[in-house]
């Protein structure tokens, strides 16, 4: 295997942030590698946002990560090692712990059932340990990336596993990814979309089902909430770890309008949907990372 060439790396005080893009085969299937170390937030729970991607988290700590039943209660169900996070249709809350440290595995539209060996919709809406979906084959992910040294070998060991879950094929529908990358630009519809690939709205439900998680139109309406999202970002850093300022206040009439919707009050309508929260609120709450909400509970 070809040497892993990190493409950003972050660091400041002892924390450490950094990006990688996986070279071919792997590109087709999987957008991204994220690795962080020594985070120390400064709130307690975290919203997270649906940005229309399967991921696979591996916690390279030992103590427990909780995923909340809302942003306030009590109630949680512990994770550990490392699990899966299918395609999300709305926020959910996670711990935000102190010395944190994991590896990430961000995955193309239609690109981890390769790898999974189950349909992407089983993961629609829920988050898996991994050991479960994966049985014996998932342990030895976490042990070869904490056994390797520097952050791009871990990043290698990651390839390498996903390289040896694949067993030498690597299944793709082209229609899926083609298809998601259409929608996730403004003004496509997905019956005009369907006619051009030759494809029954039935036959590309299916298709989405498998290879995608959710139906063709609620992925547009991920990607176009992500649009709005992305447009925010913006202007602001953008660098992890920064406690950032709080995005000024736009022309959301304006935005809404570029970004596909129909006008203002549908735009506030996903934020709700898809946020938890108002437009402003978001925001205000804003603080470098599109698709992550800070909560403190005092």
């Amino acid at each position: 295997m070809t040497p892993v060439a990190v493409r950003r790396l972050f660091r400041r005080m002892g924390f450490e942030f950094a990006l990688h893009v996986p070279g071919p085969p792997l590109d087709r299937h999987v957008e991204l590698l994220t690795f962080y170390a020594g985070y120390a937030p400064q709130h307690q729970r975290e919203k997270l946002i649906p940005d229309g991607a399967i991921q696979i988290i591996v916690d390279l700590t030992d103590r427990p990560k909780k995923l909340y039943a809302s942003e306030t209660s009590p109630l949680a169900v512990d994770f550990s090692r490392s699990w899966i996070s299918g395609m999300q249709q709305r926020w959910i809350v996670i711990e935000a712990q102190p010395a944190a440290s994991m590896l990430i595995i961000r995955f193309r539209p239609g690109g981890a059932p390769a790898f999974m060996r189950h349909d992407a919709s089983a993961f629609t809406n829920a988050v898996h340990p991994l050991e479960v979906v994966l049985k014996q084959r998932a342990g030895s992910l976490r042990d070869r990336i904490l056994e390797a040294p520097g952050i791009a070998g871990k990043f290698a060991a990651a390839e390498a596993w996903l390289l040896e879950q694949a067993g030498g094929s690597l299944p793709f529908h082209p229609a899926a990814a083609r298809l998601a990358a259409q929608l996730g630009t403004p003004g496509q519809r997905v019956r005009d979309l369907a006619e051009a690939a030759g494809l029954g709205q039935r036959q590309l439900r299916n298709v989405f089902d498998r290879w995608v998680g959710v139906s063709p139109k609620s992925y547009a309406r991920i990607a176009r909430f992500q649009r709005v999202l992305g447009a925010l970002a913006a202007g602001g850093t953008g660098d992890p770890g920064l406690a950032s300022a709080p995005l000024a206040p736009p022309d959301w009439a304006g935005l809404a309008q570029i970004t596909g919707y129909s006008d203002q009050s549908h735009l506030s309508h996903d934020f709700r949907a898809f946020a938890g929260t108002t437009p402003g609120a978001y925001a205000a709450a804003y603080r470098g990372l599109s698709n992550y909400l800070p909560i403190s509970l005092g």
